[in-house]
């Protein structure tokens, strides 16, 4: 077998798939390629059928049937540009893309066509000379390496092909994503997965590869990637309207947090939260009164008043035990005193200076001073207790440490 009619083959090939490149013109590529195989197989065959009788013959029938089969791949490959518009799986935009988004000829088209040929035809004329090669090892003994060296250029132009067809097949699912997606600007993953019929996972991965590559120039996936977002401005957008229901989220979280918190803690005091919220409501009334009493004297009572109050719940706070001990004032002096200085504020009010009204207040600062001492009392009694317990723990303290010799 002559090896130069192999090379010149392929250089033939390698001109007419270059001149179709440079023209733009692949309509009678697939022809050329074809005719070109053929024409050499022919040659080749015709000597090995001289040289080995019927096994050439053998040889013949399977070559011709390769060659014709690479023949038919390429026409189909060249064609697949124009036969793609009309292919059920596409339609075409009503619109035009905007080209601000997405790119007119998908990176893919062109060239995906190119190396399906170009790799589908040197793997057709490769797998030819393997079979001669085969042929010539197994007839005469000859050399491995021809072998080798045409089953090394058959899987080269095996994977250039299938890399073509990746291409080619990544720029027609573009299309069809553009499709969905550009008269809204946006389209959800699950929706493109079903006019696809494609999985979600493959969507993603897909679509992730397009932005990155820049066939999609202003794409983004959401946050949770459940949706396809074309352009900046609306991805924008998209990222205020999250940010916002963030926040609305974080501040109804916080919002139930305080409430268990405040659920909590009224669980914790039990009958004290009923006791301590009637106190404060109690301590505000004192403010009000002392805001709205001119006199300076009783204003100081009033000061005093609302101190010892406030220090008396703020203890019960701490300590919620001490809230049935309280009750006896809320049931009697906190109301008495309420009355007492909702009278003086009247009387006050007046602004008459009659006798009976002097007198009358007079009585009234009186009582004030009078349920003063009480608070007092009330509270060192309950600070007092408190003194006891700790002077208590101190001598045990105290006795524990003697005993163990540390005293």
């Amino acid at each position: 077998m002559d090896r130069n009619e192999w090379y010149r083959a392929g250089e033939d090939i390698r001109d007419q798939v270059q001149q179709a490149v440079e023209s733009g013109n692949f309509t009678n590529l697939g022809k050329n390629i074809g005719d070109t195989v053929n024409e050499t197989i022919n040659r080749t065959m015709r000597e090995v059928n001289r040289t080995v009788g019927t096994v050439g013959e053998s040889v013949n029938r399977a070559v011709n049937d390769v060659g014709n089969g690479i023949g038919h791949t390429v026409e189909t490959v060249s064609g697949s540009i124009s036969s793609y518009a009309s292919s059920p799986l596409y339609k075409r935009p009503n619109t035009r893309p905007d080209t601000r988004l997405f790119q007119s000829t998908p990176k893919g088209t062109v060239s995906g066509v190119l190396c399906m040929g170009a790799g589908y035809g040197v793997m057709g004329i490769s797998a030819l000379a393997l079979i001669g090669s085969v042929g010539e090892l197994v007839l005469y003994s000859r050399s491995v390496i021809p072998v080798i060296i045409s089953g090394i250029f058959t899987a080269a132009g095996l994977w250039l092909g299938c890399h073509g067809s990746r291409l080619a097949g990544r720029a027609k699912r573009y299309k069809r994503y553009v499709g969905m997606v550009k008269d809204k600007l946006y389209c959800s993953i699950e929706e493109m997965a079903r006019r696809t019929g494609k999985s979600e996972r493959f969507i993603i991965k897909d679509l992730r590869r397009m932005i990155q590559i820049g066939m999609f120039k202003q794409a983004h996936l959401d946050q949770k990637q459940t949706c396809l977002i074309a352009s900046d401005e609306m991805y924008d957008q998209y990222m205020l309207t999250q940010k916002n229901y963030e926040e609305e989220q974080k501040k109804l979280e916080i919002e139930k947090l305080a409430d268990e918190r405040k659920k909590q803690e009224k669980e914790r005091l039990g009958e004290a939260a009923e006791v301590i919220e009637e106190g404060k409501s109690y301590v505000r009334l004192i403010r009000q009164c002392n805001d709205e009493i001119p006199g300076e004297e009783m204003s100081d009572k009033l000061d005093r008043l609302e101190l010892l109050v406030t220090r008396i719940f703020d203890q019960v706070e701490k300590e919620p035990e001490l809230a049935s001990e309280l009750r006896k004032m809320l049931s009697f002096y906190l109301p008495t005193t309420k009355k007492l200085l909702e009278a003086y504020r009247d009387l006050d009010g007046q602004h008459l200076d009659l006798s009976n009204i002097e007198q009358t207040k007079r009585e009234i600062e009186t009582a004030v001073d009078n349920i003063n001492e009480a608070f007092e009392k009330f509270l060192d009694e309950l600070f007092r207790e408190k003194a006891w317990d700790i002077q208590s723990d101190i001598s045990a303290l105290h006795t524990i440490l003697k005993q163990d010799g540390y005293l």
